[in-house]
């Protein structure tokens, strides 16, 4: 799979207002991590190196994370805390909103729709409740949309939603979300595996879902983009944090490609988040403490520690943004 990214196109997709064809974006920076125990966000380099530390009062659980566009602010979501907390590119922490059907927030992730602002994309947050026996929970268990000043858009889901983890859009607008205990196929019949990919279309409405044997407790999704096409051939990456705890990729469609197990690793893991580089290389955090290094194929490259136990979630930081896109402090 080819994955090299030039500068040249990355640059013509920002101006042009079609960023979504293209992640991971050019020149992404460091690795943020976030400690579900110790209640901060890690800031690591390439080298594996600590070189900040955020966190804001009442933060409680941080989990997903994601980087506006707009002005490289970064998007926690608390899930203990029920609020979504905004820092600023330089690891301040500026503001933070809640609503009265969080139930556990889990991630923010921006849609970044072509041809809209960057600051006009909207916010996608996974609202997983704390009752996996009671999908209809209506304060939880569904996918809400909030545009960047906190303003609830919408709310969606499917009869078959258990604990929403994260959302990976596509060029074409479908997206994925991991839902973490789903154990029911599209048809609604029990099987019995817990944790599936449900896809969406362009406008939320659920298409159908996925999975694969030895998928237990699935945390993670992120799109992976082959080359700078048009998304293709673009797949998609799940982590599962239980079962074989293993890493999976899929076609668009829910066929498995790739499988990486420990045994493939070589150390235990527990894999969380996922989070790419401008290189096409990823990285998965683990909660046993430690980031795990893979080149575009899958193919292992090393690991170091996140510098304590308990990580959960990752985000690549983006290129700083310029012209009418640009939304400074």
């Amino acid at each position: 799979m080819k994955k090299t990214l030039t500068s040249l196109v990355a640059a013509s997709l920002l101006i042009s207002g079609s960023a979504s064809a293209l992640l991971p974006f050019d020149d992404t920076g460091d690795l943020y991590v976030s400690m579900w125990l110790d209640n901060v966000v890690r800031v690591l380099d390439d080298d594996g190196n600590v070189v900040n530390e955020l966190t804001a009062p009442g933060l409680s659980g941080p989990r997903g994370m994601a980087f506006n566009p707009a002005n490289n602010d970064m998007w926690l979501a608390g899930e203990h805390s029920d609020e979504i907390y905004i820092f600023n590119k330089q690891g301040k922490f500026k503001w933070k909103f809640s609503h009265p059907e969080f139930n556990e927030p889990l991630s923010a992730t921006f849609r970044m729709s072509p041809g809209i602002r960057a600051k006009d994309q909207e916010v996608y947050i996974s609202n997983s409740g704390n009752d996996p026996l009671d999908p209809g929970n209506p304060n939880g268990d569904n996918i809400m949309v909030f545009d960047q000043k906190g303003n609830h858009l919408r709310t969606f889901g499917n009869p078959y939603l258990v604990d929403p983890n994260c959302s990976a859009f596509m060029v074409d607008g479908t997206h994925y979300n991991a839902n973490r205990l789903g154990i029911k196929d599209s048809s609604g019949v029990i099987d019995g595996i817990i944790g599936r990919v449900d896809k969406y279309d362009a406008n939320d409405n659920f298409l159908f879902s996925f999975t694969t044997p030895g998928m237990l407790s699935l945390m993670a999704v992120a799109r992976d983009p082959n080359t700078p096409d048009d998304g293709t051939d673009d797949t998609i990456w799940a982590t599962s944090g239980g079962g074989d705890t293993g890493i999976y990729e899929f076609d668009q469609n829910g066929n498995l490609l790739t499988s990486i197990l420990p045994a493939d690793i070589g150390e235990p893991i527990v894999p969380q988040g996922i989070a790419f580089d401008d290189d096409g290389n990823f990285t998965v955090v683990s909660f046993t403490g430690k980031v795990f290094q893979f080149d575009g194929d899958g193919n292992f490259l090393g690991s170091y520690s996140a510098g304590g136990f308990g990580s959960r979630s990752s985000a690549r930081g983006l290129v700083q943004p310029t012209g009418e896109d640009r939304n400074d402090d």
